[in-house]
């Protein structure tokens, strides 16, 4: 009986740091994509909004989830988030010392009125991490 105890305190521990490992492992690797109307000195994102206006910059910041993710590639859609619809492709962007992937939309003649999408994934990746939608108004 003895004997026993520890076994199974042992198979058990060993049981939960595999399912930790798997957990920690399969989960999205970049979380919380939202836009924003700025971005503060930390580059965390400030006026976070997903209504804007035509000729107002947009950006779009996503939280890091894991350590080793460094580099991501952002693209930007005009109307849903569909193949067909990506208008800016690939943008790569760097984590910043607040542990956030920002990107900045830049259209020099402005965006037109409309609904807009914006995903993210870890760099050579096909599997979107997170996502935003917002909306250009007149």
């Amino acid at each position: 009986m003895k004997k026993a105890i520890p076994i199974i305190l042992g198979i058990f521990l060993l049981g939960l740091g595999i399912f930790l490992v798997y957990e920690y492992a399969t989960e999205p690797k970049i979380i919380e994509g939202v836009t924003s109307k700025a971005i503060d000195d930390k580059g965390r994102p400030s006026d976070i909004t997903n209504l804007f206006t035509q000729g107002e910059t947009v950006y779009f910041s996503a939280k890091r989830n894991r350590f080793w993710t460094n580099e991501a590639e952002v693209v930007w859609y005009k109307g849903e988030i569909k193949q067909e619809n990506r208008f800016l492709v690939e943008e790569e962007v760097l984590v910043n010392d607040a542990k956030y992937f920002t990107a900045e939309l830049s259209v020099p003649e402005g965006l037109e009125e409309g609904h807009y999408g914006v995903t993210i994934y870890v760099k050579g990746k096909k599997i979107m991490e997170t996502h935003a939608e917002f909306d250009v108004k007149k």
